[in-house]
């Protein structure tokens, strides 16, 4: 049986060698990932601040007491002392 040996010199460059493929083949490119996560971390936070501000404009809206308008309430209590001003004298008059 032939049996050949390598130089130790050898074996290490075939080593080096056969590593560097094995690690140009597992290469992860971080930041394209990284740039991909950002943008949709981005995207569901301008989702959630307009679900936010969705939420606190309904709640809000529920939340709100209506006032009447105070024009109207003056010109409704004008009309109303015109009328028993009116009757006073209609009253009056037939008296």
């Amino acid at each position: 049986m032939i049996t050949t040996e390598q130089p130790e010199s050898a074996k290490t460059t075939q080593k080096r060698a056969a590593g560097s493929d094995l690690q140009s083949e597992k290469i992860i490119d971080f930041f394209t990932a990284r740039r991909a996560l950002l943008k949709e971390a981005e995207a569901e936070d301008r989702l959630l601040g307009l679900e936010e501000t969705v939420r606190l404009a309904a709640e809000q809206r529920r939340r709100s007491i209506r006032l009447p308008d105070p024009f109207v309430d003056a010109a409704l209590l004008f009309i109303l002392v015109a009328a028993v001003l009116l009757a006073l004298l209609i009253i009056a008059g037939f008296g």
